[in-house]
């Protein structure tokens, strides 16, 4: 039985890009809905106002789902639109409003005056310029860079990692308005699908855009291939980039070596990483990285750069290793693939890292600041304080 999280009867309206059923979800809403259920079982009532996918990906527009009513409107930019009109017309029967950032935010504190917290996954930067056309990247960069800082400046801020909380920093918003809380982490649902037994596979599981670079990991495979003829990468997840790395795939010949599933259930997703020798993740970016974590669960170790988020994810040399070049990755994903003994340690040191993150303690360090967030002064008071990092 769980703890109760500490605030029954709390009203809280979650506005954030995509819901689960949303063909291009991610981590954003892995953390929000795992912690909005937990929230909904205490006797909390929570709304989660979306993008709509259409009725292909979710059959009803407006449905309650594990006791959390969801809301969709608009698509992937008229959704901030339709936000900002649904706050102005019924922010009064909420308490607080919960702002999720996912490049963007809300600006909900522009509609009303209720109790707003900002999450933050992580700060773009550069990362607009990959992955938008110029006068949108501008805009982009400029609405993160200045607005965020100057329309949330009395706002409590949530960060899911250290590296989001510095990078927050850095744009100007006050230390002592931002807490960490880590993302959870879900035990593989029944047994494995399957267990390691030697095979030379590579997995990625994950979102699929252009700043995630998996064009790089894919052009990898064809020197990996001369030292492990029986090599294969599984791809699996959808957005955007697919059908660019797709052709990669098909240009370089590698169709019998890398798979590109698309989007897969949970029961296909545990198969492939179970059955994979490392989990590999080439992004430039990252706010954290519950997909290596999530991989962790399953005992495989990962491999990435030594970016912002990853390296915080990542214990280097323990539960993975971080790659400071092309060469070091490639070096990095041979030593899984060739040394099982290696690849033993790192799996039992991953499984055991993975399993000190809980979606429980997550939920209850977000409710705690959201509650605390009607009370003046409530950012710095200590009692709202997140667990410090796993040691």
């Amino acid at each position: 039985m769980r703890r109760p999280l500490g605030a029954r009867g709390l009203r809280i309206l979650a506005l954030n890009w995509r819901c689960p059923r949303h063909p291009q979800a991610g981590g954003s809403e892995a953390n929000l809905f795992e912690q909005a259920r937990r929230w909904a079982a205490d006797g909390n009532a929570v709304t989660v106002f979306c993008a709509d996918p259409g009725r292909k990906h979710a059959p009803e527009r407006d449905e309650i789902v594990d006791g959390v009513r969801v809301i969709r409107r608009g698509g992937r930019f008229t959704v901030y639109l339709f936000a900002a009109l649904f706050v102005l017309l019924n922010a009064r029967r909420y308490d607080r409003v919960l702002d999720v950032a996912n490049g963007i935010p809300f600006f909900a504190p522009v509609f009303t005056r209720k109790p707003v917290v900002l999450l933050v996954h992580h700060v773009h930067g550069p990362q607009w310029y990959a992955e938008f056309p110029y006068p949108l990247a501008a805009v982009g960069w400029f609405l993160e860079r200045w607005m965020v800082p100057c329309l949330y400046r009395r706002e409590p801020v949530i960060a899911v990692s250290p590296t989001t909380r510095d990078a927050l920093a850095n744009t100007g918003i006050a230390q002592s308005q931002i807490k960490v809380v880590y993302n959870g982490s879900a035990r593989p649902r029944g047994p494995k699908a399957t267990t390691y037994s030697g095979e030379q596979r590579i997995a990625y599981v994950g979102r699929i855009r252009r700043y995630k670079r998996l064009d790089r990991l894919v052009r990898m495979i064809p020197a990996l291939r001369e030292g492990f003829p029986d090599i294969r990468l599984d791809i699996a997840g959808s957005g955007e980039a697919a059908p660019t790395i797709d052709a990669v795939v098909g240009s370089l010949c590698l169709r019998d070596h890398v798979v590109m599933h698309g989007f897969v259930n949970e029961e296909k997703k545990a198969e492939i990483l179970s059955r994979a020798a490392v989990f590999a993740t080439p992004s430039m970016h990252e706010g954290w990285g519950l997909t290596v974590i999530e991989a962790n669960r399953y005992g495989c170790p990962a491999v990435a750069y030594d970016v912002p988020g990853l390296r915080a994810a990542i214990r280097h040399g323990e539960t993975g290793l971080l790659a400071q070049d092309d060469a070091d990755f490639r070096g990095a994903l041979s030593l899984f693939l060739e040394d099982r003994d290696t690849r033993r340690r790192y799996s039992e040191a991953a499984q055991a890292w993975s399993e000190t993150f809980s979606w429980d303690s997550c939920a209850q360090q977000t409710l705690a600041i959201i509650l605390a967030a009607g009370s003046a002064g409530a950012t710095i008071r200590e009692k709202t304080a997140p667990e410090p990092p796993p040691q």
